[in-house]
């Protein structure tokens, strides 16, 4: 993964948004609080920067763009919103995303010769991987929190309560009840064979 930040240098466009000059500070801590671990999680949605640096941009204009209602937040309520805001936010992109390569590929196989090398198992994998992503966002919202903090952005059971306000002892519940609903929709898939 990227060990680049998100751009300090964006405040400036979102303070723009903002009147009062308390709520300008308040929002530049939060800005300044949060920007680099919104950035990571979007970057491990999106495995790519650009579109990393936009889902935190759009997450954050959002944000300025609708402070009042916002401002009263505790931070851990904050983080909460930030972190599920800019995980909606690389879904929208990722599936944006998704979309125009599946038409480019359109495109790009009506121009391809018949001698190309097999990719098939490549192409499989990214397959599957797709296949379970999509299959993490279908889940509910409390449950595919958990898997994308814990597997897609390697926080430990104890960050993942402290983020999302819950007990270490949820955090392990709504897990081990994510894989079991992950593994039957897996097993219907039939991507996976059932025990």
């Amino acid at each position: 993964m990227s060990k680049k930040g998100f751009p300090q240098k964006m405040i400036g466009l979102y303070l723009l948004a903002i009147e009062d000059t308390v709520q300008k500070r308040q929002f530049e801590q939060v800005y300044m609080e949060h920007r680099d671990v919104m950035y990571r999680y979007a970057y491990r949605i999106l495995q790519d920067e650009a579109s990393a640096e936009d889902a935190v941009h759009d997450s954050f204009l959002s944000l300025a763009k609708n402070y009042e209602r916002y401002q009263q937040f505790d931070c851990n309520r904050m983080r909460s919103f930030l972190i599920i805001t800019v995980r909606n936010a690389s879904f929208t992109i990722y599936n944006r995303r998704k979309r125009e390569t599946a038409v480019e590929d359109i495109y790009a196989d009506c121009d391809t010769k018949e001698s190309l090398p097999d990719v098939s198992y490549g192409a499989e994998q990214r397959d599957i991987k797709d296949i379970i992503f999509r299959l993490v966002k279908s889940l509910d919202p409390k449950y595919g929190d958990v898997v994308m903090l814990k597997y897609y952005c390697d926080l430990s059971v104890n960050e993942i309560a402290q983020q999302l306000e819950l007990t270490p002892e949820n955090v392990k519940v709504r897990l081990h009840r994510a894989r079991a609903l992950l593994k039957t929709k897996l097993e219907g898939a039939g991507i996976i064979e059932g025990s």
